[in-house]
């Protein structure tokens, strides 16, 4: 295990130490990240999720690939993806108790624990030694068990999964944006993931609909 200041340090080691000249990255991404695979003179090669936050290209086995847990609720997403590419990384910074798995993984302290700094690389496989705060999950089971029936996001989280926040896709951009200001009365901060992306995109359903509700 390696200790960085962020996740993009993390990353930014990776490219050095594999020499990655191309890495399939995902159009619904934070920006940092894909700041970062510029910084390194790496080749960044964009490509569409699904509704299922999967990527709808296939890869080379030899590809040199980014992946999100999204949300800390895509577990099973990672352990399918690692099976068919051994070259894939994957990007836990919404999922702060994962395993390591694939050839590396990073996770970032902060969005888990009162910390300013605080990501952690593995290279290949590793059971994380935090342990793990199961009162995030009960809290995302509270809101999914509110929010299921409405709900566009077909979620099945794992038995490993301690979720980042709890996603909830709207039927439409008004429904998002009244959750938001219920929520927001509440006295809970709602973040939209990420930048915005054309609207032809599958993507742009998440930047305009996805409600990220936090759980701490």
């Amino acid at each position: 295990m390696k200790k960085f200041d962020f996740a993009r340090d993390a990353l930014k080691y990776l490219i050095q130490e594999f020499r990655i000249k191309e890495l399939h990255i995902p159009y619904y991404l934070c920006d940092v990240i894909r700041h970062t695979v510029f910084k390194e003179n790496c080749k960044p090669i964009f490509y569409h999720i699904d509704s299922d936050f999967l990527p709808i290209e296939n890869f080379s086995k030899n590809d040199f690939i980014l992946y999100p847990n999204y949300f800390g609720i895509c577990e099973n997403n990672v352990n399918r993806l690692i099976k068919e590419y051994p070259n894939i990384i994957i990007d836990n910074a919404h999922s702060f108790y994962s395993d390591a798995k694939g050839l590396a993984s990073f996770n970032s302290a902060k969005k888990f624990l009162p910390v300013e700094k605080g990501a952690y690389l593995w290279l290949g496989e590793n059971k994380n030694p935090f342990k793990k705060d199961f009162k995030r999950k009960d809290k995302f089971l509270f809101y999914h068990n509110f929010y299921e029936k409405n709900n566009l996001l077909n979620i099945n989280i794992s038995e490993n999964d301690i979720p980042f926040c709890y996603p909830y896709l709207a039927k439409n951009i008004e429904i998002a944006d009244n959750i938001v200001k219920d929520l927001n009365k509440q006295g809970l901060i709602i973040y939209r993931y990420w930048n915005n992306l054309p609207k032809n995109y599958n993507e742009y359903k998440f930047y305009s609909r996805l409600v990220q509700i936090p759980l701490d």
